[in-house]
């Protein structure tokens, strides 16, 4: 498992979510998103970003795991570009 901890900048918008959830869905390995002691997986964050009420200054934790791929590191791929990603869709 691969983890991630920062303060969000701003907060998350239904299009930042969607695309969030894009890029997720381009690994196999399983992300996830908490912050304010709600966890959402990133497949779905379409659907219920809200719940995550981020805000500036928000902790967020991403984690990464059970990529099919461990040979190819993908798991550490998948959050650094996820998080890379995330970081400019909410500024940084």
């Amino acid at each position: 498992m691969y983890i991630e901890e920062f303060r969000a900048a701003g907060a998350l918008t239904t299009e930042s979510a969607e695309e969030l959830a894009a890029m997720a869905g381009r690994y196999t390995s399983r992300i996830a998103v908490s912050s304010n002691d709600r966890s959402v997986h990133a497949l779905i964050l379409p659907w219920c970003w809200e719940e995550l009420r981020l805000r500036a200054g928000s902790p967020v934790t991403v984690t990464a795991e059970q990529g099919h791929r461990p040979d190819l590191g993908e798991d550490r791929q998948a959050i650094r570009a996820f998080v890379d990603r995330f970081q400019e869709l909410v500024g940084t």
